[in-house]
């Protein structure tokens, strides 16, 4: 499994993304404080089933696929096609069986019924068109207890939501409006230096 995770990030990492745009340099690393968060508040193990919605470049659901290991999986979702495609190259050049790539809508994450125990959001947020729609569509993805975190930062002042990040009561507000119970606000997540951020963890209804 190691193997394939790094030759997983050397196709994405190589021409394979050389068409990726507008890094900021505040990409996932799976060594960093974020992951060790992230690990404690979605409490991975093998074997478990979560869910990366708007992977992106892969970073992150690379990351997910070796906590869980062999006997877990990986539902990774994007809406853009030609990151999508790149993320397909990668997995199969990384040979990571236990990833499936879905795509998404702007309203539906298109997961399956009941097939995570846990689901993130990592600055995905902010960009949703219909947050009613992608709230309802992660619920009924969640098996009953399952957890859902959505990690994002507020908007600067001089910018309005959806131009560059979201407030976290926004969010809290609306994830529970679709049946969520909140856990927790995390107001001091770690992934963007210098830069405010905040893990919002949810839970669904057991």
């Amino acid at each position: 499994m190691g193997r394939g995770i790094a030759a997983a990030f050397a196709v994405v990492l190589s021409g394979a993304c050389a068409g990726c745009e507008g890094w900021t340099g505040f990409g996932f690393r799976a060594n960093s404080r974020e992951m060790a968060q992230l690990r404690q508040v979605l409490t991975l193990e093998t074997g478990k089933v979560v869910a990366d919605v708007g992977a992106g470049k892969g970073e992150l659901t690379f990351a997910l696929a070796k906590e869980v290991g062999s006997k877990g999986h990986v539902f990774s979702t994007e809406i853009d096609p030609g990151r999508l495609r790149r993320l397909r190259e990668a997995v199969l050049a990384g040979k990571l069986d236990n990833v499936t790539l879905l795509e998404g809508y702007g309203s539906e994450t298109g997961l399956p019924p009941n097939c995570c125990d846990a689901i993130v959001l990592r600055r995905v947020y902010h960009h949703l068109t219909d947050p009613a729609g992608i709230n309802a569509s992660l619920l009924r993805a969640l098996r009953p207890g399952g957890v859902l975190a959505v990690i994002d930062f507020p908007p600067p002042f001089f910018l309005s939501r959806g131009q560059s990040g979201v407030p976290a009561k926004d969010v809290i507000g609306e994830v529970k409006s679709s049946g969520f119970e909140l856990l927790r606000l995390i107001d001091d997540w770690p992934g963007r230096g210098p830069l405010e951020a905040y893990c919002a963890l949810f839970r669904k209804p057991a």
